[in-house]
């Protein structure tokens, strides 16, 4: 796209050149647009990670990507990646990531069981919601997985309850970091309106035991070695037992807004968009 320019005559009877920030067919123009105006390689990584955006946009995080679809999401993933320069800038790494797609074999079956699980009449018994990664500083190392779980009718949807899986983490090359998992946590538990109100009605006094009840559920928590969480999660999900969990992790491109990582351990790949990116 190209910068128009015109010129002016100053009072001093100079001819000077001006540039058009923004040209004529547009109504406006940002910053961001200027700049890649001005910067074809800008310009390139934008539609690169925008044609990687649509392509998953409708595959349900990768649950319902076909092999055709699975095939032109690994090329546009490449040319993503191929923007990754020789050393990752890791303080972009702390935040809040939410997934978008993924081919992991160890994350693919929560993300059908939603569908699996669904009888011939009325919802499916457990919703999946976001999940998300969300990493400290590289000197704190610690790194979450984060799962929004619901059942129906007593929790409430999509967010009713969340599942942590807490690592640690250590950066080991420009482009890789080793995960050493410790714990799952299940809690956050939001319970549905219509349970609440079955269990302290609303045209009543509460009492303490109700008090103390709806307290209780607020503040729910269990804990479990990670080896055991994983187990009792991927079992219900109806996969083949894991293994340990832990290894390298292959963070293949970051920005100020997208995350692209590669697991080395159990395979797969990972397409993250930052929270606060509002998408």
């Amino acid at each position: 796209m190209k910068v128009s320019m015109s010129t002016s005559l100053s009072s001093t009877g100079e001819i000077r050149l001006l540039r058009n920030k923004c040209p004529p067919r547009l109504s406006t123009c940002t910053k961001a647009t200027i700049l890649e105006m001005l910067d074809p390689a800008a310009a390139k990584k934008s539609e690169a990670k925008k044609e990687l955006l649509d392509l998953i946009s409708d595959t349900s995080r990768g649950f319902r990507a076909t092999r055709l679809s699975r095939g032109a999401i690994e090329e546009a993933q490449v040319a993503v990646e191929n923007f990754s320069g020789t050393e990752l800038q890791y303080n972009l790494l702390e935040g809040k990531w939410k997934l978008l797609f993924t081919t992991a074999s160890d994350v693919l079956p929560i993300l059908g069981a939603e569908t699996r699980l669904t009888p011939l009449i009325g919802p499916s018994p457990l919703q999946v919601g976001n999940i998300y990664q969300t990493f400290s500083s590289v000197e704190k190392g610690v790194v979450q997985n984060i799962i929004e779980l619901s059942a129906p009718f007593l929790l409430q949807e999509y967010k009713g309850v969340t599942v942590t899986v807490q690592a640690r983490y250590e950066v080991r090359s420009p482009h890789r970091i080793s995960l050493v998992f410790d714990e799952a946590r299940v809690g956050s538990l939001r319970i549905s309106e219509g349970l609440e109100a079955l269990i302290a009605p609303a045209m009543l006094p509460r009492g303490s035991l109700q008090h103390r009840l709806l307290l209780g559920i607020k503040e729910f928590q269990l804990r479990f070695p990670f080896n055991s969480a994983r187990q009792l999660v991927m079992r219900a999900s109806g996969d083949v037992d894991p293994i340990r969990g832990g290894g390298d992790y292959q963070l293949t491109y970051l920005d100020e807004d997208m995350l692209i990582g590669r697991a080395t351990t159990l395979g797969g790949s990972f397409i993250f968009i930052r929270e606060s990116a509002g998408i």
